[in-house]
């Protein structure tokens, strides 16, 4: 029986992760286990102990909580954060293949350096590789029987919501999304835009365990939800790239999986709006103006 662990990892230490476990049942699909707002919760879900003296929580203990809550081997580790065979201090290859596809429908990706996400992505990276979940890039020979494969919503959200554009679903940009409404309003649409994106993933996965409020919640609790949101999507992904219908964008350092029918269709649009922009550069300006509307 496979599972997915899916991981909507903080840039910080001090910022809580997303955890969502999903498992294949006997007739195939796909039900959720268990989805939490941060990997301390995960693992006392489980009735697990830390395994380290700091308090923190290792890969080992994730894995060995989604081992106590049912599933007796994880597949699939798929990580909403920048991961890379070598260390990052700046944007990579993966950063710019995604962006050149995707920026266009508002879904570029964050500039990664040495001190975000830094050590730990390292310390992701290397607590599962000592598991035995090698993270999986472009020059992978399809994927091993584990890996460690890192994904990014926003664009992954344009497949499974059948959408052209950036979902705005952040609390953390309802400001931006909504700057006309109040406060309150702004929540409220969030939260719809949650409960909508919840309605969709729990076709894939069924079994998904979120309360959603009946009233505009505060951030917090808004905050809540959309970690545990994104981290069923990172799982959702999982499940496009083993059933073959993720790619890998990026090189042999680092890549960012994404479902494969909408990498195809953006990169082809992103080149082809490209090429077309070069040929509009050679118009005069007048002629450029009217075209560009510059």
């Amino acid at each position: 029986m496979k599972s997915i662990l899916g991981i909507d990892a903080a840039w910080t230490p001090h910022h809580a992760s997303g955890v969502a476990l999903i498992r294949q049942s006997i007739d195939g699909k796909w039900e959720s286990v268990a989805t939490e707002d941060c990997y301390l919760a995960f693992v006392r879900r489980a009735g697990c102990t830390l395994t380290g003296s700091d308090g923190s929580v290792s890969a080992s203990d994730l894995l060995e909580a989604a081992r106590c809550l049912g599933c007796s081997d994880i597949t699939l580790v798929v990580a909403d954060i920048p991961l890379s065979r070598e260390t990052i201090s700046g944007r990579r290859c993966s950063d710019n293949c995604v962006s050149e596809a995707f920026g266009g429908r508002g879904c570029s990706t964050h500039t990664p350096s040495t001190t975000r996400p830094g050590p730990v992505s390292e310390q992701l990276r290397d607590g599962f590789e000592k598991c035995g979940y090698k993270l999986a890039t472009a020059d992978s020979d399809g994927l091993p029987r584990k890996a460690l494969v890192e994904t990014y919503p926003h664009p992954a959200l344009l497949s499974l919501m059948d959408a052209n554009y950036r979902i705005p679903y952040k609390i953390d940009k309802a400001r931006k999304y909504y700057p006309e409404i109040t406060p309150e309003l702004r929540r409220t649409k969030i939260l719809h835009k949650l409960r909508e994106i919840y309605l969709v993933l729990s076709a894939p996965i069924t079994g998904i365990a979120i309360d959603f409020p009946a009233k505009s919640p505060n951030r917090a609790i808004l905050k809540s939800i959309e970690d545990r949101i994104d981290a069923l999507v990172c799982a959702w992904v999982g499940i496009q790239a083993l059933a073959g219908k993720a790619l890998p964008m990026g090189d042999h350092e680092s890549a960012i999986w994404l479902p494969s029918d909408w990498c195809a269709l953006f990169s082809a649009r992103a080149r082809a709006s490209e090429e077309y922009m070069h040929g509009v550069e050679d118009l005069p300006v007048q002629e450029r103006a009217f075209w560009t509307g510059a």
